[in-house]
């Protein structure tokens, strides 16, 4: 089940763009914030992220940030 958990996590990696920082921000380790992001693409069925030397959002990563930014700013 998608939760606001997942897109806080997202939002927070698609704006510190590095794993361990959008960790460090979301008071989680890194490999909690990794295991969060591989279970939302899970759900949605495609990949947000390229993981690399840098990281960048996938072409669906930028639609759903949109997405769960509008949501987030809803819910706060």
């Amino acid at each position: 089940m998608l939760t606001l958990k997942h897109l806080r996590y997202f939002e927070s990696l698609a704006r510190h763009g590095h794993f361990g920082r959008a960790a460090e921000v979301s008071a989680i380790s890194q490999p909690a914030l990794s295991m969060q992001i591989k279970e939302l693409e899970a759900l949605l069925g495609a990949p947000l992220v390229e993981r690399g030397r840098q990281l960048r959002l996938t072409p669906f990563g930028e639609d759903f940030l949109a997405k769960a930014r509008a949501i987030l700013r809803q819910v706060d």
